[in-house]
Parts: structure tokens; C-alpha cells; sequence
């Protein structure tokens, strides 16, 4: 199986969208997907043609066979797993993780986790093939938690392959290209690639939807095409 964990370096960076959007870039290229909602704000349904009212999810079971009746899957066949707003579960985002390899068809599938961002990447249980993106935005304070965060992955000697992603690029602000030139040019762990601005994000999301479906052909669709075969190649790496 193929983990990626997908986590904002803090909130607000669009990290939900991400992952809706890349399980479907991966999954038109006839990829078996499952997304597993670990944010208790629970948002990754309404990306996903979800029901606005639904509230059920993992969280609001004992245990992993339980919740599996909470299994969904989009118009596209990507499998999603909502976290719910139960708050008494025995279960915790560990045992969801490590219980995922149960399913029948995990040994070729990808897991895409929608991790919270206030817990740290050495919270969850990864090993050396897994991908964890850590997204950003061109701004000030995301600038400063990077360098935080490297001196921590530095010192905690961290054995996963570790990313940053930029999310949300304005190539029309003076500031944003100036923040991405420099850590493209200066930071170690920088992906080679980013995701631009685009109205169509925001405008898929108010149908349930993402934009690889409501935009084929808009910037989002080609950034998350390119997104999901830069990742394809460095799982494939691992492999060999």
C-alpha cells in the first residue's frame, strides 16, 4: 500500500482540497484510492459529494469494523472514510491507520490521510516509504514555521520522505514570487512543483465536487495531474 499524509503546516492552507482533489487525479489514472479523514472539523465529505447534514464517520464508532459501514465512494470510485463529530470513540487515528491494511485490496492501493494540523508528523505511525507533504502558502508566517519544522525533522532524524507543498500561488504577487523563488533555491525538502491559485477550487466545492471534474481544463486540473505523477514516480522509486 501507498500512504501519503497530507498535514498544514497550520490551519487553513487548503490541505483538504489537496488531498480531495489529488485522489482524483490519481484515480482517473485508474489508481484503487482511499481517503482517510483524520480532521475532526470532518470536511473532507463535502469535497466528495458527501451530504451537507451528514455527521457519521469513524470517530462515532467502537471500533474499525464498525465504522467500515461508513466507507462512501464519489462519482469517480475514490473510497472516503469521514472522520463524523463523535468525540467518545475508543478508536484512535493510529488504529485507523494501521488497520487500513485489513481491507481487501490494500497491498496496491493508495491511502491519502487528511491529517489536522496541529499534530506533529512524528504523531503517526510511518515508515520509510511513506510520503508525508507538509502545505504551505507564500506567506510571512508559513516562511518561519518552515524553518521551525526543519530544525525539528533535523533533530528528530526523521525516516519518511518529507515534503513542503505550495498551495494556493498567486504568480501575480510580488511578495509570493519572491517567498517561492527563494525556497525553491535555498530549502532542502521543497517539492518540486506547486499548486496554483484557481478559482475553480472554491467553485467546485460549493457543487461537493473538486475541480479535476468541474474544470478539466482549468490551471488546478494540470497542477494536481502533474502533483499526482511526481508522486506515482517517487512511490514507484520506492518499490525498486
Amino acid at each position: 500500500m501507498k500512504k501519503i499524509f497530507v498535514k498544514g503546516i497550520k490551519g487553513g492552507t487548503g490541505t483538504t482540497s489537496v488531498v480531495a482533489n489529488l485522489a482524483c487525479a490519481l484515480r482517473k489514472s485508474h489508481e484503487t484510492v482511499y481517503v482517510i479523514d483524520l480532521n475532526p472539523k470532518s470536511d473532507i465529505g463535502l469535497h466528495l459529494g458527501l451530504a451537507w447534514d451528514h455527521l457519521l464517520g469513524w470517530s462515532d464508532y467502537a471500533d474499525f469494523a464498525s465504522a467500515s459501514e461508513q466507507f462512501h465512494q464519489d462519482n469517480d470510485g475514490v473510497t472516503f472514510l469521514p472522520y463524523g463529530s463523535g468525540s467518545n470513540t475508543k478508536s484512535s487515528f493510529k488504529d485507523i491507520i494501521n488497520h487500513c491494511q485489513q481491507l481487501h485490496d490494500s497491498d496496491d492501493a493508495w491511502f491519502l490521510f487528511d491529517c489536522p494540523a496541529h499534530i506533529n508528523a512524528l504523531e503517526y505511525p510511518l515508515d520509510s516509504e511513506d510520503i508525508f507533504l507538509e502545505v504551505i502558502n507564500c506567506d510571512a508566517i508559513c516562511h518561519s514555521l518552515m524553518y521551525k519544522q526543519l530544525n525539528f525533522l533535523k533533530q528528530s532524524g526523521s525516516s519518511w520522505q518529507h515534503y513542503f507543498l505550495t498551495n494556493r500561488f498567486n504568480s501575480a504577487s510580488e511578495l509570493e514570487s519572491d517567498l517561492l523563488q527563494l525556497w525553491q533555491s535555498e530549502l532542502p525538502l521543497f517539492a518540486p512543483l506547486y499548486i496554483n491559485k484557481d478559482e475553480a477550487i472554491m467553485e467546485a466545492t460549493a457543487f461537493r465536487n473538486v475541480a479535476i471534474n468541474c474544470a478539466p481544463y482549468s490551471v488546478a486540473n494540470d497542477d494536481f495531474e502533474t502533483l499526482a505523477g511526481w508522486l506515482v514516480s517517487r512511490a514507484n522509486n520506492n518499490e525498486s
